[in-house]
């Protein structure tokens, strides 16, 4: 299918995906965590998701046609074995990161209904998720084009909450200035997990680079957009969170999955007000889910078309470029992601993959360079960039919960299991090789 993404679209995409999945959802997570640290926190990460999206951007540029994002270059670059590790804990952080916003969505709707019931919060996400799957199945021109339109209603409801926000500065109802810039005397120790959270907010800049053969400048365009996409989404973050500070005091704001609505009716703001930024809220969400969908059936069918998963999952409309069964079977395991737990532990279960694919990432990057492979775009200051995704991507790493951590160490050990098991089946021959000479 042939066509044509330009780079002003190409940003609105990454900015619907960045800022629509975790602006209105997770904001309280490192605030709560860290309080005023989390503004450098959020700079710190985009200054590493920049250093990932120039690398994936140099990737992308070898491989333009390629679907799965990160999981296709490390594929490419070091063999099927960290291919399926990286591309099944790449896809489950990006259906963990679907889970998580949809199952804000069903917060912030339950509470505009007046009803309070987590079955009804997780059946509204469920709903949202089959919803936007089906659109999806209309095909990627018509995904691009409401992501678009989406975006806009991101930036206005942003931008709403802000200006009342900083409206109260000086009122009875403005903390701000009271604040003490952390929820306890640990607020700085924090920072790293604050860090570690917000890794999340970010993680859906990759989208665009599952269509780089379609975007204007291939490599060079992508890796453009993203970077635009994310400064954009920095000072955003900082403003709403800002606004939160603004309005209710660090030490009240505590993890849940409707930060804003809180805070905006903390600060006793008008009911009418209230419904209107949540109306808005739910469209943004809805406009990152619908491109979040779209990237994780992709890079499902891309681990499909390469034989890291059963034929069922590369079955493609090409007359549409959808991937049709990647799209519903990503739809139940979101679905099922939803009853694994509270809202900061599907996060930090989408982190971890998120962490690791970058820092696998970073290592392909030095591999692809030391094979002398060039594209048409280089991601500046190597080695310099890569090596410093890797340190800081390792120190995320152990920002996140223990449990998390446990549980993605469980996976990888679970994953080479099973990707051995199928080896052995399939091959007699030992593959030997000399690590050192």
């Amino acid at each position: 299918m042939n066509y044509k993404v330009g780079i002003g679209t190409a940003i609105a995409i990454c900015l619907s995906s960045i800022l629509g999945d975790t602006l209105f959802a997770v904001t309280s997570v490192p605030l709560s965590l860290a309080g005023s640290y989390s503004l450098i926190a959020y700079a710190l990460v985009a200054i590493v998701t920049i250093f990932i999206a120039a690398q994936l951007g140099e990737l992308g540029s070898l491989m333009p046609k390629e679907k799965g994002l990160a999981y296709s270059y490390v594929n490419k670059s070091f063999g099927t074995e960290l291919g399926f590790i990286s591309g099944v804990l790449l896809f489950i952080g990006f259906c963990a990161t679907i889970a998580a916003v949809s199952f804000s969505f069903g917060g912030y709707l339950t509470t505009l209904l007046g009803i309070n019931s987590t079955a009804l919060q997780i059946l509204f996400a469920a709903i949202l998720i089959v919803a936007l799957s089906f659109l999806n199945t209309m095909g990627v021109k018509e995904t691009v084009k409401l992501s678009k339109a989406l975006v806009v209603v991101v930036f206005l409801t942003a931008a709403a909450f802000v200006i009342f926000a900083f409206l109260h500065i000086g009122s009875s109802h403005g903390f701000l200035l009271t604040n003490k810039g952390m929820t306890s005397n640990k607020g700085y120790i924090n920072f790293i997990d604050a860090s570690a959270a917000i890794v999340f907010a970010y993680a859906g800049f990759q989208t665009i680079s599952s269509i780089t053969g379609h975007v204007d400048g291939k490599g060079r365009g992508v890796a453009k957009a993203m970077a635009y996409a994310i400064v954009i989404s920095m000072i955003v973050y900082m403003l709403v969170t800002l606004g939160v500070m603004i309005l209710a005091p660090i030490s009240s704001v505590s993890i849940s999955s409707e930060p804003l609505l809180y805070a905006i009716n903390y600060a006793h703001a008008p009911s009418l007000f209230s419904a209107m930024i949540t109306i808005g809220i739910l469209f943004s969400i809805a406009a990152a889910t619908l491109t979040l969908i779209f990237t994780a059936s992709r890079l499902l069918y891309q681990l499909g078309k390469d034989g890291m998963l059963p034929r069922i999952t590369k079955v493609y409309d090409k007359s549409r470029d959808v991937a049709i069964n990647g799209i519903w079977i990503s739809a139940l395991v979101e679905i099922l992601i939803l009853f694994s737990g509270d809202l900061y532990g599907i996060v930090s279960i989408s982190n971890f993959g998120f962490i690791f694919a970058w820092i696998i990432t970073s290592f392909a990057i030095i591999n692809v360079r030391r094979r002398k492979r060039f594209g048409d775009f280089k991601s500046p200051y190597f080695p310099l960039v890569p090596l410093a995704s890797i340190i800081l991507c390792m120190l995320f790493l152990f920002g996140l919960p223990r449990t998390s951590l446990a549980l993605g160490v469980m996976m990888i050990l679970v994953l080479l299991v099973i990707y051995y098991s199928l080896v052995e089946i399939r091959y007699k021959k030992v593959q030997r090789i000399r690590l050192f000479d």
